[in-house]
């Protein structure tokens, strides 16, 4: 008779539940195979009589399944407010996390339930629980964009991932201008800060030729100078990608135009290298050293050559290209 029980709470047969309950001869904590118990699943059904019911007589909130997740953490998922508040009511720890290290602030933020995240908070979730990939409730926040949530999470804006990125990082990445914003409000966020690889939020967005979100960064602090570990400046990656408003942004900033990386390559030289024609008429027309050549006593020229961009070519010879 438990099985027909479980089965009645999973699909929400109400009248069948409270039939078992009040005969009186079920258990109300039985679970089965999975680990799932019928509060369990009443809470993954979304059924709120089913699981006052089953409160009322009893079933402990805190019981997990196989994986464990409790009923809190299914129900974060799904948003229902008013379940939330049943089990947290009665018994259930508001910051429990499952196997993958996941709360159940992070769970409603994960799936973009701004209001259960309101809730959750005022319960006292606490916003600096990290899951097992080092993401707390505020870097889901900022991959859904959720301005809201992002700016009662201000607090753990300098919060790093295992790969040590912060929000302004993963929302730069993302080409997200209005959490960027947000995010800069707060006097917590570093604009300089290094994730692992050495990168600034600044040279994220010059990967991703983002000119809305450079010129944001810059107006609030971003070093234009600001070099990763193998040398290479915001510039270095704009003069990449060729994008000509990047790299006007950085040079107004006071980019220097002749900064070299670790293998003494400059912008031009980068340039040069992908044919970047518009990208180095910029730098040439902004000051740079046609002339300096790289750890293999190569200069922007001799790439130009060897790669056939006859246009390049040109321009530095014009501006007094002599190697």
């Amino acid at each position: 008779m438990d099985n027909v029980f479980l089965t009645a709470c999973k699909n929400g047969q109400k009248g069948v539940v409270e039939a078992f309950v009040k005969k009186g001869t079920i258990n109300i904590n039985k679970r089965d195979e999975t680990g799932g118990t019928p509060l369990y699943y009443a809470c993954l059904k979304g059924s709120k009589d089913i699981v006052k019911i089953l409160i009322d007589a009893g079933a402990d909130t805190t019981i997990a399944n196989n994986q464990s997740m409790l009923p809190i953490h299914v129900v974060s998922k799904s948003g229902n407010k008013d379940i939330i508040k049943m089990l947290c009511d009665n018994g259930t720890d508001i910051n429990a996390t499952d196997k993958t290290g996941k709360s159940p602030l992070i769970y409603a933020t994960a799936e973009g339930k701004t209001e259960v995240a309101k809730m959750m908070l005022s319960l006292g979730a606490d916003k600096s629980i990290k899951d097992n990939d080092g993401h707390t409730a505020l870097d889901y926040a900022t991959s859904k964009g959720l301005r809201d949530i992002i700016v009662m999470l201000s607090e753990e804006t300098e919060q790093k991932d295992n790969y040590g990125n912060t929000p302004l990082h993963q929302a730069c990445y993302n080409g997200q201008s209005e959490v960027v914003a947000v995010l800069l409000k707060s006097e917590k966020s570093d604009v300089n800060a290094l994730n692992d690889n050495g990168e600034t939020p600044l040279i994220l967005t010059c990967m991703n030729s983002n000119v809305h979100i450079m010129e944001m960064l810059l107006a609030a602090g971003a070093d234009a100078n600001m070099k990763m570990l193998n040398g290479n400046a915001p510039l270095h990656y704009a003069a990449s990608v060729g994008n000509k408003f990047i790299g006007k942004a950085l040079i107004t900033a006071k980019a220097d135009v002749n900064t070299k990386n670790t293998d003494s390559e400059t912008p031009l030289i980068v340039a040069a290298l992908r044919g970047q024609n518009d990208f180095t008429a910029l730098l040439i027309e902004s000051g740079a050293n046609v002339n300096a050549v790289d750890n293999a006593q190569h200069s922007a020229m001799y790439y130009a050559a060897e790669a056939g961009y006859t246009e390049i070519v040109e321009q530095l010879i014009i501006a007094g290209a002599e190697n």
